[in-house]
């Protein structure tokens, strides 16, 4: 038997490697990735295959060039030993993998075989029988099989080619209380819990105000879905905290910033509140940004403000911010845009402090869009907490099949609701909300 170790990237390359140097009857004895070079651990990993191939153990025969042997021509015939194993190795194929196609049986089991089967041979040879013959070699190819099969089942856990298989549980009793309990708490499903979760309300708020509604209604009310949902909708107002900046009061200037993660409507926002500001208020507006990581939302603030007719400053430190904030002491609102950060990018958003200092007397929005998951929310906004978050904004309410998420976010948020925008036209999607519209909002997408 002829053994050889290739090295190669990758498993595919290995095999032709081993195809080509050994020929397709190679036999693959084993496979490890291993790392070399001076990185040691760091190293680039490298497929290690070991493989055999069976070397004659009988002279050729002379043959001429016209009826040259050839393996895989089927012109020279295969000796039973090989049948055996190829047979073994397409029993035995476990998934996809290319090396569990060609498994190599235990050398000392077959070897067992060899002298099996030349005892089977002399049996054969002294009867002459055909029946016997082929009687003996079905039994031969069973009995290799199973002691085959064998290797595989005694091989541990975790065995390149071995599947864990968990037994069945064959004698687990019926639980017909347990079933009993739980068609009936399906069948008296609170009608108040199934009008929050449907409409995307978590369950442990659900439960809470449904244990709620049974202190303040009536049996009979239960059965008039009008009053569950008045009832519902004040139940969603006492939760709810919505502060809209102070426009109104013309006598100190208003700084506005918007921060939050990457795509979720900042800049098309900050247009909205612009328009909203020159349509109620007064034209006294600047527009600034510190958004120099994409030059796009600098050119789009641009357009909104040739659209509009107010200045936009574009700042890239600090001092900047500071200057263009004296420069613009006239206006009544100054509205600054920041680039998206992504809530697990630290650094970013360390970046943003210098420029949003206590000091410059800057409302901090948050602006969160409601077609993100709720757990990516809640982690957004305890990861900007750090830069100071005064007022919470959701964009892309229209994308949103069920806004409850903004009642699941806002029991664990501090900071209020200012704003929610439900389309991208400017500056008609942009909603004046209090309590009540909120509530309204909550139980109308569905």
């Amino acid at each position: 038997m002829q053994v050889k170790v290739f090295e190669s990237a990758d498993m595919a390359s290995g095999l032709k490697l081993v195809r080509k140097e050994l020929g397709p009857d190679a036999l693959i004895l084993s496979t490890r990735t291993v790392r070399n070079g001076k990185l040691g651990l760091l190293g680039k990993p490298t497929i290690e295959i070991t493989a055999a191939i069976d070397t004659p153990a009988w002279p050729k025969e002379n043959t001429t060039k016209k009826h040259k042997n050839v393996r895989g021509n089927n012109k020279e015939p295969r000796r039973p030993e090989e049948k055996i194993l190829e047979k073994s190795r397409i029993n035995l194929t476990v998934g996809d993998e290319d090396l569990a196609l060609d498994y190599a049986p235990d050398t000392q089991l077959f070897s067992q075989h060899q002298q099996e089967r030349q005892f089977l041979t002399s049996t054969r040879q002294a009867t002459g029988t055909p029946d016997s013959e082929l009687r003996g070699e079905v039994n031969e190819l069973r009995t290799l099989v199973k002691q085959l099969s064998g290797q595989l089942v005694n091989k541990p856990a975790g065995h390149p080619g071995v599947i864990a298989i968990e037994p069945e549980t064959d004698n687990v009793p019926v639980n017909e209380d347990l079933r009993k309990r739980l068609s009936t708490r399906q069948a008296i499903r609170d009608p108040v819990t199934e009008l929050l979760t449907d409409h995307g309300v978590d369950e442990i708020t659900a439960n809470t105000i449904a244990d709620f509604s049974r202190d303040h209604l009536d049996q009979p009310d239960f059965s008039d879905q009008g009053k569950i949902r008045r009832f519902v909708i004040q139940a969603i107002e006492g939760l709810l905290e919505v502060i809209p900046p102070a426009f109104n009061n013309q006598d100190e200037q208003v700084r506005l910033a918007l921060i939050g993660p990457t795509g979720v409507g900042k800049t098309t926002t900050l247009a909205k509140l612009a328009a909203h500001y020159l349509s109620s208020y007064s034209n006294s507006v600047a527009l600034i940004t510190i958004d120099t990581y994409r030059i796009a939302a600098v050119e789009q603030l641009k357009v909104y403000g040739e659209i509009m007719y107010l200045p936009v400053e574009v700042v890239i430190s600090p001092e900047q911010l500071q200057a263009s904030l004296d420069r613009h002491s006239d206006k009544s609102l100054i509205l600054i845009d920041t680039a998206g950060r992504s809530p697990r990018d630290t650094m970013s958003i360390q970046e943003l402090i210098p420029f949003l200092r206590p000091d410059l007397n800057i409302e901090k929005h948050l602006v969160l869009s409601a077609a993100t998951r709720e757990n990516e929310l809640l982690d957004a906004i305890k990861r900007f907490e750090k830069v100071g978050i005064d007022r919470t904004i959701f964009t892309k309410v229209d994308e949103c099949n069920k806004t409850g998420v903004i009642l699941n976010v806002q029991i664990h948020n501090s900071a209020p609701l200012s704003y929610i925008t439900n389309g991208q036209r400017v500056p008609e999607d942009l909603l004046q909300i209090n309590r009540r519209s909120v509530a309204e909002l909550i139980l109308s997408h569905h």
